[in-house]
């Protein structure tokens, strides 16, 4: 295969310098709403309680999702690459190299901000949670343990999500709770 070619290409495509725009637009729509459980996840991995996965994270669907995702994100660095290649006058190769960087960078800030709303609502309500339980607690002059009063936040917030997820207002339920 010819490299001339792969770069003559590469000018071609990148000639439609709105197309990365619309795979980076895509993506945060994709990760804001369908793909931040796997966020969550991660926060799982690192002992964090709060998260909640909707119920639609199924072992198929996230497949699913994840791919699709993984499928926007690099053909909107790829794209992204492209279009610095075939901006600049002097076509030099690294330009390619220096593209698929950038993107990289754009694309791991937009997913960023794509997820850190969901993040933010579900850890904002958590500790809502566990304000009330505790000030209830301190109120009645009840003496609860830590672990007791972390059980207790846990399940609380576990199980309105999941009421809420059951009834398909998951979403429009935390915009609503989690307000510190």
């Amino acid at each position: 295969m010819d490299f001339d070619f792969l770069l003559d290409k590469a000018s071609i495509v990148g000639s439609v310098w709105w197309l990365p725009l619309v795979f980076w637009v895509v993506y945060f729509f994709w990760c804001r709403f369908l793909d931040y459980p796997a966020e969550l996840e991660r926060n799982i991995r690192d002992n964090r309680v709060w998260p909640y996965l909707p119920m639609y994270w199924t072992s198929r669907n996230k497949k699913i999702i994840r791919s699709v995702s993984l499928t926007v994100f690099w053909v909107g660095t790829l794209l992204g690459a492209c279009v610095l290649y075939s901006v600049f006058p002097h076509k030099h190769p690294s330009l390619l190299l220096i593209g698929l960087v950038l993107s990289l960078f754009i694309e791991t800030k937009i997913r960023y901000l794509g997820t850190k709303e969901m993040i933010r609502l579900q850890r904002d309500m958590y500790f809502q949670h566990y304000t009330q339980l505790a000030n209830r607690a301190v109120s009645k002059g009840d003496e609860i343990s830590d672990s007791e009063l972390l059980a207790k936040t846990r399940w609380q917030h576990h199980n309105d999500l999941r009421l809420a997820d059951k009834e398909g207002k998951l979403l429009p339920f935390l915009r609503g709770e989690a307000k510190l």
